[in-house]
């Protein structure tokens, strides 16, 4: 009896993390043939859409007590064959001999090339709700099934009616999850598109107004803001691509308080322009760090720009700062003081899409950087006040 625990056992903790549905009945199927001792096992599930059977079944061995199943797809009928019977009937059939009852389906074998001696079938119920039937054919070492595997192979299709029936609900909720995020993607994404062909559209007709009348402001008006669209359109689709793609970073040691000034000095000419300081605050002598410099050095772009566009103010302060806390942990942090944001909006920056810009955002910078950061193995956060100013830290690994 411990043989066929440890066989539960291995389902259960398996189950705990599944998200494949393949996987888990290729699982149960496993540990069917291994728990009755059978040559072949099968588990068939009833789809309520064609009032049908479909079988997942594991044939084949290699050596003694050595299993290589291969897993094939069959469907077939309800009420045909043993299964389709115990699948109607919804009752446990032991044959000892598949050729002398009426029931077996014997096409299954000319079809396979299997031949069938004994068979054990158990219908899988929840709540009286039929699921599938698990079935175990030809017993290894003896003619037939015994009272023993029809407790064992009840308790298994108990267990996998369960199993099946979470699994499932756990995909509904999954895939509906995942069109809801596909919804507000593809809206959040047209809309932003839409502004920024508005922009291409409205620097198109001032261009053409100006070579119609030979107005060369005009003319250099609509290309300054054609050209700026299209720059806006493509860091859109950068951002698309770097948020849905897997992680990618690429490791190598890097001078973060370089990567610091070198972001500082690509915005000092705006910040300039809008009675903003930048000021560095850049501990010295800080050793290298290992990280993506491309990854990192464009979070803190998009933080640095973020902080200067919410300086509104003549004496606008945007602050970069670089400390090591510890040996295994580096801080950066950017701050301003400009308008704040919001206790509501704090709780929703990072998700896609959501932007306090109106058409001037993508809402994809904060998302992305705070992707890139969690590839690091580190963590973003923000803090901010109205009117006061707002501060993000990024922590992460030396190494």
């Amino acid at each position: 009896m411990v043989s066929e625990i440890e066989h539960f056992y291995r389902i259960e903790k398996f189950i705990e993390s599944i998200t494949n549905m393949d996987k888990l009945l290729e699982v149960i199927i496993s540990e069917g043939c291994a728990a009755t001792n059978a040559e072949s096992c099968s588990l068939a599930l009833y789809d309520e859409n064609t009032n049908d059977l479909y079988f997942n079944v594991a044939r084949g061995m290699k050596g003694e007590g050595e299993v290589e199943r291969k897993i094939e797809c069959i469907r077939m009928k309800m009420g045909l064959g043993i299964v389709g019977w115990v699948a109607v009937n919804m009752e446990m059939v032991n044959v000892k001999n598949a050729y002398e009852d009426d029931r077996f389906f014997k096409d299954a074998d000319k079809q396979t090339g299997f031949v069938t001696r004994s068979v054990l079938a158990v219908p899988m119920k929840h709540r009286e709700k039929l699921i599938g039937v698990v079935e175990a054919v030809n017993k290894r070492g003896q003619d037939y099934f015994s009272a023993h595997d029809e407790k064992v192979l009840s308790i298994l299709a108990s267990q996998a009616a369960l199993i099946i029936e979470n699994a499932r609900l756990y995909e509904d909720n999954l895939r509906q999850a995942r069109f809801s995020a596909l919804g507000q993607g593809i809206a959040g994404t047209a809309h932003c598109i839409k502004n920024i062909l508005n922009g291409i559209d409205g620097g198109a007709y001032i261009l053409d107004l100006g070579l119609k009348r030979q107005d060369m402001e005009n003319v250099g008006k609509g290309w300054e803001m054609m050209k700026k669209n299209v720059q806006f359109m493509k860091e859109l689709v950068f951002d698309m691509l770097a948020y849905s793609h897997s992680s990618n970073i690429k490791c190598e040691s890097a001078d973060i308080n370089q990567i610091c000034t070198d972001v500082a000095e690509l915005m000092l000419e705006k910040a300039k322009h809008q009675n903003i300081d930048i000021i560095q605050d850049l501990q010295p002598d800080l050793e290298e760090v290992n990280i993506d410099p491309k990854g990192i050095y464009r979070c803190l772009l998009n933080l640095v720009t973020n902080a200067v566009d919410a300086c509104d103010k003549s004496d606008g302060e945007v602050r970069i700062s670089t400390m090591r806390i510890t040996n295994q942990e580096l801080v950066i942090k950017i701050s301003d003081n400009g308008c704040g944001i919001s206790k509501e909006n704090l709780d929703a920056i990072f998700k896609i899409f959501f932007s306090t810009k109106g058409s001037k955002g993508t809402g994809l910078g904060l998302a992305v950087t705070q992707k890139i950061i969690s590839e690091h193995g580190g963590f973003i956060e923000a803090e901010s006040e109205i009117g006061v100013g707002t501060m993000f830290t990024i922590r992460l690994p030396m190494n």
